[in-house]
């Protein structure tokens, strides 16, 4: 069969495009051929095979117990129970493998229910052993870890876990700070007041919200015109609270409010002072 003209020249425009990735492949097939047979000679082919299919995790028994107990499916309540009970019976061995194992790369669920353990295994305070675990572990942790375990130790209804929390309000970490000062407040009582005031004026962002939180859990505050200047705070929720805990110092007596009014104000002062009127019940 006769090729035509225009046949010859795409025929010869293919090869000259195609003629470098010949070459390349006539020089890189036997390159290729002694790396793959050198490679299987020290196994490294082998072990990269072996990587490419899944292996399911080990677990020991903690794991299994842990994960059972952790579930949120109703239809495996029966069996939820019975892992937590075996964990409640493990005693010092639960605390352990939950302090070592179960803080960091969790579930929100999972990370809830060792909140929940500690806090079902404490009873009340009557079992001492959660708090000694607790208070040895902050001891050892880093920041990342304290301030979970001091959230840990507010949970667990443990009133004595408040001195644990005590040393923790002077932390250079401010989340640590933060819930050594939620433990005050899970736990109100008579000298948590001047440590909570303490610094106080000079408490910032989420930090303050948090303190003004764990003051009203105290009860009345009876020196509550050291809260005025708070009004100015950048925050509007935190301006909320001073507000509300203003509120309920006075017993919403808008002539109470009037006469600690400062004489000079600021705008964003002078709003304040206006939704507190708003809220104010009249004399």
């Amino acid at each position: 069969m006769m090729r035509s003209a225009g046949d010859t020249g795409m025929d010869s425009m293919r090869n000259k495009h195609t003629a470098p990735f010949d070459r390349l492949r006539e020089r890189c097939v036997p390159v290729s051929k002694a790396v793959v047979i050198s490679l299987l000679g020290i196994g490294i082919i082998h072990a990269a095979s072996d990587a490419t299919f899944w292996k399911p995790p080990v677990f020991s028994r903690m794991d299994s117990l842990f994960i059972v107990a952790a579930t949120g499916e109703p239809k495996y309540q029966p069996q939820r129970d019975s892992c937590q009970k075996a964990l409640l019976a493990l005693d010092t061995m639960a605390f352990r493998y939950l302090l070592d194992h179960r803080l960091t790369g969790q579930t929100p669920r999972q990370r809830h229910y060792v909140e929940t353990f500690f806090m079902l295994a404490s009873d009340s305070g009557r079992n001492i052993r959660p708090r000694q675990f607790l208070m040895q572990a902050l001891t050892v942790s880093p920041d990342t870890i304290r301030g979970q375990l001091l959230y840990i130790g507010s949970q667990m209804n443990d009133t004595a876990f408040r001195r644990v929390a005590i040393p923790y309000l002077h932390s250079d970490s401010e989340a640590v700070r933060r819930m050594a000062v939620r433990c005050l407040g899970s736990y109100p009582n008579p000298e948590n007041i001047s440590l909570l005031w303490d610094g106080l004026e000079k408490t910032r962002s989420l930090e303050l919200q948090q303190r003004l939180w764990a003051l009203d859990a105290q009860g009345p505050i009876a020196d509550w015109k050291r809260l005025i200047p708070l009004l100015n705070d950048s925050l509007f929720f935190n301006r909320q609270k001073v507000r509300d805990l203003l509120l309920k110092a006075v017993d919403s007596s808008s002539s109470r409010l009037e006469a600690a009014m400062p004489a000079k104000m600021d705008s964003g002062e002078a709003l304040e002072w206006r939704l507190l009127k708003l809220d104010a019940k009249k004399p």
